[in-house]
């Protein structure tokens, strides 16, 4: 009879590679030491370490740094990129364009921005309707002031087209500037006067030709008003009360 010759069995301990004192074994098993760094993600390049203590050594071949170095500053180093400010020290003040453009503010932006546009289109397509109105229909204006001379009515039956249109492209024009002070300086000052002239011009077109003109206007410059005031109170709240002003503790 013929005798099996059979392998020793060996325990699954046994079998598992045997790693030297002071290092970091990463066989068949998750090491977060060198599979998650808290900079670069998880499975980022994995991190080696040089002697018994754990020091990591960075992986970078330029001897630079990189993501793996994040635990390099409890020896000692300093990052300058770092942009959290140092215990006691103060974060650096936004100037006002800065603090305009932060989420804080993104509400009063918008509005502001959009109402901003809103009006300076407005007052472009004003004169560009009521010059285009007045040349299709100049023939029949003419009829009627030269029927005003014959009958001796006075130019005050007379349409004066000239007048007409100055006086559309000097309000166009104030409502333009009105428009760049709220888009470039915020100015609560520009939205209240541009608030004003509009209201005017509505309520006059109104009664005497019975119609609601430049109405988009003074709905934007609405808006424009209540933005523009808020975002001066955020922004004095933030000069007086700012977190430019308290110490960042850890």
């Amino acid at each position: 009879m013929q005798l099996k010759v059979t392998e020793p069995v060996v325990p699954e301990e046994e079998k598992q590679e045997t790693v030297p004192d002071g290092t970091v074994s990463n066989n068949d098993y998750f090491n977060p030491e060198l599979e998650f760094d808290y900079e670069g993600g998880l499975f980022d390049e994995p991190r080696t370490f040089d002697n018994p203590m754990g020091t990591p050594q960075s992986s970078d071949p330029n001897g630079t740094g990189g993501t793996n170095d994040y635990y390099a500053q409890s020896s000692g180093s300093t990052n300058n990129s770092n942009p959290m400010p140092g215990a006691g020290e103060r974060p650096r003040k936004l100037s006002k364009k800065e603090f305009f453009d932060s989420p804080r503010n993104r509400r009063d932006r918008d509005q502001i921005i959009i109402s901003s546009i809103v009006v300076i289109v407005t007052a472009i397509f004003d004169v560009i309707r009521t010059d285009f109105w007045l040349t299709t229909l100049q023939s029949q204006i003419n009829f009627v002031n030269n029927m005003a001379e014959e009958l001796g009515m006075g130019s005050q039956y007379q349409i004066d087209t000239k007048s007409i249109m100055t006086t559309q492209i000097t309000l166009s024009v104030i409502l333009v500037c009105l428009g760049l002070g709220i888009f470039i300086l915020k100015s609560r000052v520009c939205a209240i006067i541009g608030l004003a002239i509009t209201g005017i011009n509505l309520i006059a077109t109104l009664m005497h030709f019975g119609q609601f003109r430049m109405y988009w206007a003074l709905i934007a410059f609405g808006y424009a008003t209540i933005a523009t005031i808020s975002f001066a109170s955020k922004w004095k709240d933030y000069e007086q009360n700012g977190d430019w002003k308290k110490e960042w503790t850890y």
